[in-house]
């Protein structure tokens, strides 16, 4: 399991470099939702989480968590990028568990 912890953390902080790089491209005016990588179906599928309804409620908060990383100046630190993957695992483990009992 550590192995596809480090992995799924890996597509995690991918996948938020991503939408950063998305959010300031809409912040610019532009148009990028056609280039969005899909990371996350594969983040849900490693930590499998189906794709149902109670998968799609869960798939609606991770967006809301991914947005925090608006907030996160790479140029200063990627350690607050790497905080957020953490805090974002934990926290679709932890409403896994809740979702499934």
């Amino acid at each position: 399991m550590k192995t596809n912890k480090k992995l799924i953390l890996s597509l995690i902080k991918d996948d938020l470099i991503n939408s950063k790089l998305n959010i300031g491209l809409i912040n610019l005016g532009l148009q990028p939702e056609l280039y969005l990588l899909g990371i996350s179906e594969t983040v849900f599928a490693l930590m499998g989480i189906k794709d149902d309804e109670k998968g799609e409620e869960l798939f609606e908060h991770y967006l809301e968590l991914r947005q925090k990383v608006e907030g996160i100046n790479f140029a200063q630190s990627y350690d607050s990028l790497d905080d957020l993957a953490v805090e974002i695992y934990n926290d679709l483990l932890s409403q896994k568990k809740i979702k499934v009992d």
